[in-house]
């Protein structure tokens, strides 16, 4: 049995957004030399033959055969490396955060690469930071994917983002962050999971804001949609509504949801939200990555 020590795990550093803004003007001009060149090589071969005697005619072809394909292969199975690494940095974000880092950390220092698998790859790290509790670095990190523009792949990351920020506002104190986003959110097409993910962060919202009765608002429908949702989530949503209906004075119905959020949420999560702590993950990280055709 051998006793060489295994390498260790690489841990990437804090997020530091003249980086990502490097790595991301560095991903666009490449890109954009490759399309350039490929429009000038058809360019050649359409053009440049009525111009020469026909043994200068096969030269601007030959150019294009060799070299269209010597720019795109290397940045296309780059970036299918990468698309491969990000669904299962999504499946360790929880069982294995520091698999997960690692993946990240080996995605990030691929190069070169199309620019929407560099942004899916900070997408990821957002969700990393977010489940470890790094919120400063998570609205960062988001703040700058999502000050890019998101398209291809890239467009299907734009839901799960503003939700993460969002979040991370919450976290943070930051309610005026949190209203822009929530704002942007509603402006937004979700499915039935982002809407109740809206739902649970526009409830914790009016919490924090002060406004109990807006909590409240259609209180049947948001229990109905709450059962829906996951066990823990389901657990909070009680909670919160139990502490909306309690500040305005509705004791049996705040008694009633206390219960219920009792029963579904396991006895640890149920201490945190008798303390007021409602700031668990409410969340889920949703694959958005693609290879390319």
């Amino acid at each position: 049995m051998s006793n060489t020590p295994t390498q260790p795990e690489p841990t990437l550093p804090p997020f530091d957004p003249a980086t990502f803004n490097r790595q991301i003007t560095r991903a666009a001009i490449v890109h954009r030399l490759a399309i350039g060149t490929t429009l000038a090589m058809l360019a050649a071969i359409l053009l440049v033959p009525a111009l020469l005697d026909t043994e200068a005619q096969r030269l601007p072809t030959l150019l294009a055969v060799f070299l269209v394909p010597a720019i795109w292969l290397p940045i296309t199975l780059t970036t299918q490396r990468v698309a491969r690494l990000l669904p299962q940095v999504g499946a360790t974000l929880t069982t294995d955060p520091e698999r997960a880092e690692h993946l990240i950390a080996n995605a990030l220092n691929s190069r070169p690469v199309m620019t929407w698998a560099r942004l899916l790859t900070y997408h990821r790290l957002a969700a990393l930071r977010h489940q470890q509790r790094r919120f400063d670095e998570t609205a960062s990190i988001c703040q700058h994917i999502l000050s890019q523009p998101l398209t291809g792949p890239a467009a299907a990351a734009k839901p799960s983002l503003l939700l993460i920020l969002t979040e991370a506002h919450l976290a943070l104190g930051n309610l005026v962050g949190a209203y822009h986003t929530l704002s942007e959110l509603h402006r937004t097409r979700l499915g039935l999971a982002g809407a109740m993910q809206r739902l649970a962060l526009q409830t914790r919202y009016a919490l924090k804001a002060g406004a109990y009765e807006h909590a409240l608002d259609h209180g049947r429908q948001k229990m109905q949609l709450a059962e829906l949702m996951p066990p823990p989530q389901c657990g909070v949503m009680h909670a919160m509504l139990a502490e909306a209906a309690k500040q305005t004075g509705r004791g049996k119905l705040a008694a009633w949801l206390w219960e219920r959020a009792q029963l579904i949420s396991p006895p640890h999560l149920f201490d945190q939200l008798k303390q007021g702590t409602f700031n668990i993950e409410v969340v889920q990280h949703e694959d958005t990555a693609h290879e390319p055709a």
